[in-house]
């Protein structure tokens, strides 16, 4: 459009046909005009380049920020294992972004809301050294509760009987010379345990002659928690009876012989020669090592019990399936064997005495097993 209109104000005017130039007499005006159009080719011009876009200063690059570990985070659980790590390595990409996706993201701060940074200045002064960062609490954990759970309490059945065939070793070699029987009666809150050993023939005057142990006492959340315990043996034909007291309340332990008695500490969890039996029986106990206060009436001692790996035996009700238990060797001591069987509540169905030079003494051996829950 803007060319037309200019096309057509050019032929306007050369035409002369919208205005009439002045007319002159002088000789000047006589002459004839001649006019040219000549068009002149616009000067060639160099392009324009884009005008460049500023580019904001490069942004001083900031350490990222390590979160340090907790320092106050207190617990007494366990160090993690090698397997804790391995299960960290097995977790996918997906399962970490999950957890990183898990914590808040830390806040940006635009060009907006960044301060500007004043100029240094000849005159102005040196900034601060930069104050050591202090480290990030994630968490503050309260004090561990864990405690490891107890060993399950089994029920001891109402009451019970146990026979056994009683051997004596003889150059290495098992002889039968006698009976025993381990009686029980369990009550909501108290218990009562017997057991009656009565060699025949010539086993009457050696030292493995006539004997009953009986204990007495509670049934508790952790076991049982004796009361009484007496000892009544027979040696070589003379009585040697023994006793033991056990005083919760005070936590004081009287125990030997009437003439002669004595008192001692008396820990938690103790028990006598008859009871620990039983108490095993309740708790069966993992494989390894355990220590229990124990009074056979004459002294009060720790035993160091060694439990074995379960083993199966012959005796003359079958073979049983039993977890092995034992007193560590102990120098100038007598020891004693007992085997729990597994499918008979862990009641003692084998126990042998060794003598303190370590070789078998007397043992007795189960013949018969009746339980009655009623």
């Amino acid at each position: 459009m803007a060319l037309s209109f200019s096309v057509l104000a050019h032929a306007l005017t050369l035409s002369g046909a919208w205005f009439e130039l002045p007319q002159s007499n002088n000789e000047a005006a006589t002459l004839p005009l001649s006019a040219s159009l000549q068009y002149a080719a616009p000067a060639t011009v160099a392009p324009v380049p884009p005008p460049v876009k500023a580019t904001a200063p490069a942004a001083r690059t900031r350490p990222a920020k390590v979160a340090a570990a907790p320092g106050i985070i207190r617990t007494d659980a366990p160090l993690a294992r090698p397997a804790d790590a391995a299960v960290m390595a097995a977790l996918s990409d997906d399962d970490t972004s999950e957890l990183a996706a898990a914590e808040p993201a830390a806040p940006e701060m635009t060009a907006q809301a960044q301060p500007a940074e004043p100029e240094m200045t000849a005159q102005a002064q040196p900034a601060e050294p930069a104050r050591p960062t202090e480290p990030i609490v994630l968490a503050e954990a309260a004090p561990s509760t864990f405690k490891p759970e107890p060993a399950q309490m089994r029920s001891l059945p109402k009451r019970g009987r146990i026979a056994y065939e009683l051997s004596y070793y003889l150059g290495g070699r098992p002889l039968l010379v006698g009976s025993a029987v381990q009686t029980w009666e369990a009550r909501e809150s108290s218990y009562r345990l017997e057991s009656r050993l009565q060699p025949v023939g010539f086993a009457r005057f050696t030292r493995f002659g006539p004997r009953v142990y009986e204990s007495s006492g509670e049934i508790t959340a952790g076991g049982l928690q004796p009361r009484e315990f007496t000892a009544k043996v027979v040696v070589r034909g003379k009585s040697d009876d023994t006793a033991a007291h056990f005083d919760w309340g005070n936590h004081t332990l009287q125990f030997g012989r009437a003439a002669d008695s004595k008192n001692a500490a008396l820990p938690a969890g103790s028990q006598d020669l008859q009871s620990f039996m039983f108490q095993l029986s309740l708790a069966p106990p993992p494989k390894g090592r355990l220590t229990m206060p124990i009074t056979n009436g004459t002294r009060f001692e720790n035993y160091d019990i060694d439990v074995l790996d379960e083993q199966t035996i012959d005796t003359p009700i079958g073979r049983l399936r039993t977890l092995p238990v034992k007193r560590a060797a102990r120098a100038g001591r007598e020891g004693i064997e007992v085997w729990l069987a597994a499918d008979y509540h862990y009641l003692p169905v084998r126990i042998r005495v060794t003598n303190r030079d370590g070789s078998p003494g007397g043992e007795q051996i189960a013949t018969e097993i009746n339980i009655g829950d009623k």
